[in-house]
């Protein structure tokens, strides 16, 4: 899978083996309510004639469950005493190997389990007998077709074709001697032998016919009763593959009863998922999400439980789940694990589809930006693709599960889903989600929700998940956090305030700012908007904490967010606008206070030289001209001691514009005001001057001096004129 499995890897414990239940437990730990359907086929086999033999069989499809009925019925039969007990038979043709072998093998299995089972003397002599009758077969094959011991095709390949004929002519005889000296021992033996075979639909088609043909020709031995387990429509077909007149009406000929197995109930199905559940790995089926519990019960009434056929299909839907669900645990929504592990082993013509045409699905990937093909038209235009994935007599079931975790997909078929879910969610009906969930597991490209949550949940995590992002996703990063904290509960935030600064906060990290500065194709909202939007919307989104605006006046005095800070004073006091940031406006009364705390945050960072590390530095100081002048040429004074070629101050403070065709220009700042607040302008111009000077002086620092000499906009690329 190219990823380490979470936690140390499934354990084997875990696994499900799809082991059928075993006669010393199988009544207690039946879980399909099928001890009537049970009851029903011992009861007729304590019947069997001390005459004649009895054929019943359990059919069912292949996981259906028949192993565990074979394994419940023979817990009834051996409820009887000690004297009435019939003798148990265990016999597995698909163990043998080769079909020559069968009917020898079949003998002596009963032969071995009678002289186990009882030490009478008539015990004995059945074992015996059946022994000898065994060894008929040492040295003959038989004719397709011709029953054993009414003739013989030919030898073992011997030597010379007279030493063959001579081996023919000589045990020809003694096979119908033989069976007589069985079928009388038998007569005499005073209990029944019930033979239980298994697995006859695992065998290949020529093996199906040859273990027809033993039963038909030794089912007719006293005392002796057959349950054979198989998928009735696969011995069908075998038989007409082998070209068998007549093959639906063969097996009637040698099984006196049928009985097909009950389908699985409601009851018996919910008692199965909720068993299945139990046993998957707590950590999965943690609420990472919202109302992820409820979206497993409408997965499971939205078609889940009709696809969950068989017991079998439980086994291996739940076992893929295990195998899916560590590589994207608090990423994926458990419920829609479980919907892509059911698609997987129940749906495989759809789950190879959905790899490899995703968008037939979620429309428009995240890297489809630039497709000209509307997200709806594409879900609409794959409704041909999708119709021929659904094969077989389940598709209409599929086609549920499709459309409850795509409910784009069941808006472009008319049908009806309750799957309806957002990124945050974790839902796979979100394209980048779905990505996620198909490549099992985050790359450097991906925002994780589950470190979204625990930045939100855990202030100690905080360094760490930090640590762990990529300049590439860090602004999805902010955006992602308040998408998922609008779906925590209320009370998960233990401090709201806390961690709405905390998030201010990030703007001015390395990581951050390493994302500003590669600014090409970046088209989206201002960092520092981000992480304000997103304070709003976690505010908004709990019933408890601290007011908005208090929120808001704890990041504009907070030293570590100067970004943000510069942001919420300028539309506090600077911006007559109203729009999206109208709310952030902190009140009159507050503001000596505020503009005071962030003078001497700037001052400080200045002094302790990281103020041109952070995010928007120039957006910084014009902000602070425009609203606390007279400690500008303080700030001015401690960068030039610090720095005497001014030229970090330059680049910063007189950048003023960005376009995608050639990137930062800079220039004078239009209101002289803001620039004669840290120095005045012949200073400024003649420092500039002195710094042209220098020829080894390369671009976008002579872009940043030049346009000062020059009054206009330049490209910092190569200084060409960026004025509009």
């Amino acid at each position: 899978m190219g990823k380490q499995l979470a936690a140390g890897g499934i354990k084997m414990a875990d696994i499900d083996f799809d082991a059928p239940l075993q006669p010393r437990s199988a009544l207690d730990h039946d879980q399909l309510s099928r001890g009537g359907f049970v009851e029903i086929a011992a009861s007729t086999l304590r019947k069997v004639p001390s005459t004649a033999g009895f054929v019943l069989s359990i059919e069912g499809p292949w996981g259906s469950g028949k192993s565990s009925v074979l394994a419940m019925i023979q817990a009834m039969l051996e409820r009887e005493d000690a004297l009435h007990r019939p003798v148990i038979v265990h016999f597995n043709p698909w163990l043998i190997g080769e079909k020559e072998a069968l009917l020898r093998q079949f003998l002596s299995s009963i032969a071995k389990a009678i002289k186990l089972n009882d030490h009478s003397k008539d015990g004995r002599r059945v074992a015996k007998e059946l022994k000898a009758y065994s060894k008929v077969f040492d040295l003959i094959k038989l004719i397709p077709g011709a029953e054993p011991w009414a003739s013989l095709a030919k030898s073992l390949m011997d030597s010379t074709g007279d030493a063959t004929g001579a081996i023919s002519e000589n045990k020809a005889p003694d096979i119908d001697g033989n069976k007589q000296r069985v079928e009388d021992a038998l007569i005499r033996f005073d209990r029944n032998v019930i033979v239980f075979i298994d697995d006859v639909d695992r065998l290949f088609p020529a093996e199906v016919f040859e273990m027809i043909r033993i039963i038909k020709a030794v089912g007719g031995l006293p005392r002796v009763g057959y349950v054979v387990a198989w998928d009735s429509a696969y011995v069908t077909a075998a038989l007409a593959n082998l070209n068998v007149p007549q093959a639906n009406s063969y097996v009637d000929k040698i099984v006196q009863v049928r009985m097909p197995l009950p389908n699985m109930s409601l009851s018996a199905r919910a008692k199965l998922f909720d068993s299945a559940i139990d046993r998957i790995d707590s950590k999965a089926t943690y609420p990472y999400f919202e109302g992820q519990g409820k979206r497993i019960g409408y997965l499971y009434h939205s078609g889940l439980r009709d696809l969950l056929e068989q017991p079998r299909d439980f086994a291996r839907v739940f076992n893929a789940v295990r195998m899916l669900e560590p590589l994207l645990r608090g990423e994926i929504v458990f419920a829609d694990i479980l919907g892509l592990a059911a698609l997987s082993v129940k749906a495989p013509s759809v789950y190879e589809l959905l790899k490899s045409k995703p968008q037939l699905f979620v429309g428009r990937l995240p890297n489809d930006l630039y497709s000209p093909e509307d997200s709806t038209k594409l879900i609409e235009n794959g409704s041909v693709e999708r119709a021929a994935a659904y094969v077989g007599r389940n598709g209409s079931v599929v086609r549920k599960v499709v459309h409850f975790l795509f409910p784009d997909v069941a808006k472009a078929d008319d049908g009806f889903s309750m799957g309806e879910g957002s990124y945050a969610d974790g839902v796979i009906s979100d394209p980048s989600r779905l990505i996620i969930a198909l490549q099992l597991g985050l790359t450097d490209g991906d925002v994780s929700i589950k470190a979204a949550r625990e930045y939100l949940l855990h202030a100690g995590e905080r360094k760490k998940i930090l640590a762990g992002l990529s300049p590439d996703i860090c602004n999805e990063f902010i955006d992602m956090l308040g998408q998922v904290g609008s779906t925590l509960q209320s009370d998960r935030l233990q401090d709201l305030s806390e961690t709405c600064v905390s998030i201010a906060k990030l703007v001015d990290t390395p990581i951050f700012v390493q994302r500003s500065l590669n600014r090409k194709g970046s088209f989206g909202m201002s960092v520092d908007d981000l992480a304000l939007e997103q304070i709003k919307i976690l505010s908004k989104s709990s019933e408890r904490g601290s007011p908005i605006l208090s929120i808001y006046k704890k990041v504009a005095v907070d030293p570590a967010a100067l970004t943000c800070a510069a942001e919420i004073l300028r539309v506090s006091y600077l911006s007559n606008q109203k729009g999206y940031d109208s709310e952030i406006r902190l009140e009159q009364n507050v503001k000596d206070e505020v503009i005071h705390a962030f003078a001497c945050n700037v001052l400080t960072a200045a002094e302790q030289q990281y103020l041109f590390n952070i995010n928007h530095p120039g957006r910084v100081l014009w902000t602070l001209a425009r609203l606390d002048a007279k400690v500008c040429k303080e700030i001015f004074c401690v960068v030039q001691a610090s720095d005497d070629s001014l030229d970090r101050f330059a680049l910063h403070f007189l950048r003023n514009s960005w376009d995608s065709s050639k990137g930062d220009a800079y220039g004078l700042p239009r209101d002289q005001a803001v620039t004669i607040a840290f120095c005045s302008l012949n200073t400024l111009l003649e420092h500039a001057t002195r710094r042209l000077a220098d020829s080894t002086l390369g671009y976008p620092i002579r872009a940043a001096w030049q346009s000062a000499c020059e009054g206009r906009s330049l490209y910092g690329v190569d200084g060409t004129d960026a004025s509009r």
